[in-house]
């Protein structure tokens, strides 16, 4: 998979200098030698929750969650996250239209998320939430107690993100689990 991904796990896992050398103190601290089995890091997923919304970004984590728990058996919980703006409540009508309009984006996230996981054998279930995006991913992470959050993340500009924030770094920043950060390759449009 042509891939960049980063990284952002919680304490707990041994880690690799930047070498590929294990860590030494963390192979102390975890009671680990040169012996231990160098995919110990990925047994340890048995849930994974992503973050889709049919963005290219979010469709590259549902690969790279796949990609991760085929070979583990983990489960993925792919989760659609509905931001409803609070001025719907002044307007039945629009509140309305933007219900059917949410109905309809989960049915093309059933469709796009059933078409990616052709040929994953192992469990996935869709759910959506409403409510802030960074916050209910990782609430729903909590739920069912899940070992990784996969999320797309591609950046505009180094002033927009710290400037506006990102759901990628909201998650990373305040999540007390393991969360990776899945960033397409660049198309030919972006050069």
């Amino acid at each position: 998979m042509d891939t960049d991904t980063v990284i952002a796990f919680q304490s707990g896992y041994p880690s690799r200098s930047n070498s590929g050398q294990r860590n030494p103190e963390l192979q102390q601290e975890h009671g680990m030698s040169d012996t231990t089995p160098h995919n110990d890091v990925h047994q340890a997923f048995q849930t994974i929750v992503v973050g889709v919304d049919l963005s290219p970004e979010s469709l590259c984590a549902l690969d790279l969650a796949a990609t991760i728990a085929q070979p583990q058996g983990a489960a993925l919980r792919i989760v659609h996250v509905h931001h409803r703006p609070a001025t719907l409540a002044f307007s039945p009508a629009a509140s309305l239209e933007f219900a059917r309009a949410e109905d309809e984006t989960d049915a093309a996230i059933r469709e796009t998320v059933t078409q990616h996981l052709t040929g994953f054998d192992g469990q996935w279930t869709i759910t959506s939430r409403n409510g802030h995006i960074s916050q209910e991913i990782r609430h729903e992470a909590d739920d069912v107690d899940a070992n990784l959050i996969v999320i797309g993340h591609q950046s505009h500009s180094t002033i927009r993100d710290a400037l506006l924030g990102s759901v990628a770094a909201s998650i990373v920043h305040h999540s007390r689990r393991s969360v990776l950060v899945a960033v397409p390759p660049k198309r030919e449009s972006d050069h």
